[in-house]
C-alpha cells in the first residue's frame, strides 16, 4: 500500500481470468466462507480472492506473489486459458465508498467485504473481456464470407466449416453465462446490505450490464448471419441436386432415343 495526498492510501487490485473453473476443495482459505468471491490465504498479498468460475484476484501483490499464487492453483484450474485475461484498478483507502467521475475507486476502509466487492467487479469485467474478444474473433472470421457473397454471389464455405467457426464462440458465451452472472449480486451483500450502493457504482463503472447485453446482441447477430448463410448453402445444394437429376434424366432420355433410332 502507498501513501497518497490527503492522507489516503492507495493499493493495486488485479484480477486474472485463468480458466473455465477452479477447484477449491481442500484449498487454504482466509475465512470459512464458501461463497464467491472466496477469500484465500496467500502469503505476500494484502488480500486474495478466487472465484469458482475461473478468476483470481490479488490485492497489493508483487510479481513473485502472483507467480506463487498461480503455481499453488495450477493443478486446480480446469480448462486453463492459453493467455490469462487481466483487469486491474487502483483503489484509494480512506475516503467515501464510491467511484469518482474520473473512474477512481475509493473505499472507506480495506475490510474484506469492500475488497470482495472490488474483486467481484474486476473478475466479472475480465470474464466479459474474454467473451468480447472471442465473439469479435468470430465476427471477424465471418467478414470474408459475407464479403465474398457480396462480391461474387457465392458463399465459398461449407456448412460444416461455418458452424465450426462460430461454435467455439457460442459455446464460450453460453457456458460463461451459466457460470458468470454480470448482473448478479455477490453473496457478501447479504451480510453487508449497507454496501449495496458501492456494488452498484462498481457495476456501473465497469459497465457490466451494458457489456453483457451487447454480447447477447452480437450473439443474436451471429445467429441470424449463420442462419442466412446456411440457407444459401442449402439452396445451393438443392440447386446442385436438381441439376444432377435433370442431367440424369437427360442422359436417360438420350440413351432411350439412341436405342430407338439404332433399331
Amino acid at each position: 500500500m502507498q501513501q497518497v495526498s490527503g492522507g489516503a492510501e492507495a493499493m493495486d487490485v488485479r484480477a486474472l481470468l485463468v480458466g473455465e473453473r477452479i477447484d477449491l476443495k481442500g484449498l487454504a482459505r482466509a475465512t470459512p466462507t464458501s461463497s464467491d468471491p472466496v477469500p484465500l490465504a496467500i502469503a505476500g498479498a494484502r488480500a486474495a480472492f478466487v472465484l469458482r468460475w475461473g478468476a483470481v484476484v490479488l490485492v497489493d501483490a508483487g510479481t513473485g506473489t502472483w507467480q506463487a499464487a498461480l503455481a499453488q492453483l495450477g493443478g486446480r484450474i480446469v480448462g486453463p486459458l492459453p493467455a490469462p485475461v487481466e483487469e486491474a484498478a487502483r483503489v484509494l483507502i480512506g475516503g467515501e465508498d464510491g467511484v469518482s467521475q474520473a473512474g477512481e475507486i475509493s473505499l472507506a476502509s480495506a475490510d474484506p467485504a469492500r475488497l470482495a466487492l472490488v474483486a467481484d467487479a474486476l473478475a466479472k469485467s475480465a470474464a466479459l473481456a474474454h467473451q468480447e474478444a472471442t465473439l469479435a474473433e468470430t465476427l471477424d472470421g465471418m467478414d470474408p464470407v459475407v464479403a465474398r457473397l457480396k462480391r461474387f454471389g457465392r458463399v465459398g464455405v461449407t456448412s460444416r466449416a461455418l458452424l465450426r467457426a462460430v461454435g467455439a464462440a457460442l459455446d464460450a458465451r453460453s457456458r460463461a453465462t451459466a457460470r458468470v452472472s454480470p448482473e448478479g449480486k455477490p453473496d457478501v451483500l447479504w451480510d453487508n446490505p449497507g454496501l449495496e450502493r458501492l456494488h452498484v457504482r462498481l457495476s456501473e463503472e465497469f459497465e457490466l450490464r451494458e457489456r453483457a447485453e451487447e454480447l447477447d446482441r452480437k450473439l443474436a447477430l451471429i445467429g441470424e448471419t449463420v442462419q442466412s448463410l446456411l440457407s444459401i448453402i442449402e439452396a445451393r445444394r438443392t440447386l446442385g441436386l436438381e441439376v444432377a437429376i435433370a442431367l440424369m434424366i437427360g442422359i436417360e432420355v438420350a440413351a432411350t432415343l439412341y436405342d430407338v433410332v439404332a433399331r
